[in-house]
Protein backbone atom coordinates (compact mmCIF):
# COMPACT_ATOMS: atom_id res chain seq x y z
CA UNK A 1 0.00 0.00 0.00
CA UNK A 2 1.25 3.38 -0.93
CA UNK A 3 1.63 5.62 1.38
CA UNK A 4 0.63 9.74 1.07
CA UNK A 5 3.02 11.86 1.55
CA UNK A 6 2.47 14.69 4.24
CA UNK A 7 3.22 17.49 2.64
CA UNK A 8 0.90 16.67 -0.53
CA UNK A 9 -1.35 16.27 1.93
CA UNK A 10 -1.22 19.42 3.68
CA UNK A 11 -0.61 21.47 0.63
CA UNK A 12 -4.34 19.78 -0.87
CA UNK A 13 -6.10 20.42 2.02
CA UNK A 14 -5.08 23.94 1.68
CA UNK A 15 -5.67 24.67 -1.98
CA UNK A 16 -9.37 23.09 -1.34
CA UNK A 17 -9.77 25.22 1.40
CA UNK A 18 -9.04 28.45 -0.68
CA UNK A 19 -11.69 27.71 -2.55
CA UNK A 20 -14.21 28.61 0.08
CA UNK A 21 -15.51 32.10 -0.98
CA UNK A 22 -14.22 32.66 -3.94
CA UNK A 23 -17.80 32.72 -6.44
CA UNK A 24 -18.32 35.27 -3.74
CA UNK A 25 -15.20 37.67 -5.01
CA UNK A 26 -15.55 36.69 -8.19
CA UNK A 27 -19.51 37.81 -8.02
CA UNK A 28 -18.34 41.42 -6.34
CA UNK A 29 -15.84 41.99 -9.24
CA UNK A 30 -18.96 41.16 -11.45
CA UNK A 31 -20.83 43.97 -9.79
CA UNK A 32 -18.22 46.01 -9.94
CA UNK A 33 -17.30 45.84 -13.34
CA UNK A 34 -20.85 46.41 -13.97
CA UNK A 35 -21.05 49.85 -12.18
CA UNK A 36 -18.13 50.82 -13.69
CA UNK A 37 -19.75 50.44 -17.29
CA UNK A 38 -23.26 52.13 -16.24
CA UNK A 39 -20.95 55.01 -15.07
CA UNK A 40 -19.45 55.59 -18.24
CA UNK A 41 -22.38 54.67 -20.04
CA UNK A 42 -24.29 57.30 -18.04
CA UNK A 43 -21.53 60.05 -18.22
CA UNK A 44 -21.24 59.49 -22.03
CA UNK A 45 -25.09 59.92 -22.41
CA UNK A 46 -24.83 63.33 -20.19
CA UNK A 47 -22.35 64.46 -22.40
CA UNK A 48 -24.40 63.96 -25.97
CA UNK A 49 -27.28 65.60 -24.11
CA UNK A 50 -24.96 68.33 -23.00
CA UNK A 51 -23.17 68.47 -26.14
CA UNK A 52 -26.76 68.75 -28.33
CA UNK A 53 -28.14 71.31 -26.17
CA UNK A 54 -25.20 73.56 -26.28
CA UNK A 55 -25.44 73.42 -30.21
CA UNK A 56 -29.09 74.19 -29.96
CA UNK A 57 -28.89 77.12 -27.87
CA UNK A 58 -25.65 78.06 -30.23
CA UNK A 59 -27.85 77.82 -33.12
CA UNK A 60 -30.95 79.88 -32.01
CA UNK A 61 -28.37 82.52 -30.19
CA UNK A 62 -26.54 82.84 -33.91
CA UNK A 63 -29.91 83.38 -35.23
CA UNK A 64 -31.19 85.67 -33.43
CA UNK A 65 -27.51 87.19 -33.30
CA UNK A 66 -28.13 87.49 -37.03
CA UNK A 67 -31.92 88.79 -37.61
CA UNK A 68 -30.97 91.39 -35.04
CA UNK A 69 -28.00 92.45 -37.14
CA UNK A 70 -29.88 92.50 -40.53
CA UNK A 71 -32.84 94.65 -38.67
CA UNK A 72 -30.13 96.99 -37.92
CA UNK A 73 -29.62 96.69 -34.28
CA UNK A 74 -26.50 98.11 -32.84
CA UNK A 75 -26.11 95.05 -30.31
CA UNK A 76 -26.70 91.99 -31.87
CA UNK A 77 -25.11 90.07 -28.88
CA UNK A 78 -27.18 90.96 -26.66
CA UNK A 79 -30.11 89.03 -28.88
CA UNK A 80 -27.40 85.93 -29.35
CA UNK A 81 -26.79 86.41 -24.65
CA UNK A 82 -30.65 86.08 -24.45
CA UNK A 83 -31.06 83.28 -26.28
CA UNK A 84 -28.44 81.09 -25.41
CA UNK A 85 -29.28 81.59 -21.86
CA UNK A 86 -32.85 80.71 -22.59
CA UNK A 87 -31.58 77.66 -23.79
CA UNK A 88 -29.60 76.50 -20.87
CA UNK A 89 -26.03 77.85 -22.30
CA UNK A 90 -23.52 80.63 -21.66
CA UNK A 91 -22.42 83.08 -24.49
CA UNK A 92 -18.68 82.74 -24.78
CA UNK A 93 -18.05 84.92 -27.62
CA UNK A 94 -20.02 86.85 -30.26
CA UNK A 95 -18.51 88.04 -33.37
CA UNK A 96 -20.77 90.31 -35.69
CA UNK A 97 -17.84 89.34 -39.22
CA UNK A 98 -20.08 91.87 -41.86
CA UNK A 99 -23.49 90.29 -42.08
CA UNK A 100 -22.54 87.13 -40.45
CA UNK A 101 -22.61 86.41 -36.40
CA UNK A 102 -20.30 83.96 -35.08
CA UNK A 103 -21.52 82.63 -31.52
CA UNK A 104 -19.68 80.43 -29.01
CA UNK A 105 -21.94 78.85 -26.38
CA UNK A 106 -20.85 76.51 -23.64
CA UNK A 107 -23.46 74.26 -21.67
CA UNK A 108 -22.31 72.92 -18.34
CA UNK A 109 -22.17 68.89 -17.78
CA UNK A 110 -22.33 66.92 -14.58
CA UNK A 111 -19.42 65.22 -15.49
CA UNK A 112 -15.89 65.47 -13.87
CA UNK A 113 -13.60 65.17 -15.96
CA UNK A 114 -15.65 67.22 -18.99
CA UNK A 115 -16.77 70.59 -17.19
CA UNK A 116 -18.67 72.12 -20.18
CA UNK A 117 -19.35 71.32 -23.51
CA UNK A 118 -18.19 74.52 -25.95
CA UNK A 119 -20.18 74.83 -29.57
CA UNK A 120 -19.86 77.69 -32.46
CA UNK A 121 -22.12 78.84 -34.74
CA UNK A 122 -22.43 80.68 -37.19
CA UNK A 123 -25.45 82.54 -39.14
CA UNK A 124 -26.19 86.00 -41.77
CA UNK A 125 -27.92 86.48 -44.74
CA UNK A 126 -27.81 84.19 -47.65
CA UNK A 127 -27.47 85.47 -51.26
CA UNK A 128 -30.55 85.02 -53.09
CA UNK A 129 -28.77 85.05 -56.56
Amino acid sequence: MKRKNKWFSSVNRWIRGSDHGSGTVMGLLLIALAAVGLVVVASLGNVLVCQSKARTAADSAALAAASALDEGDPLPCAQATTIAIANGGQVVSCNPLDDDVEVRVQVPTQVPFVPQVTVTAKAGPEDCS
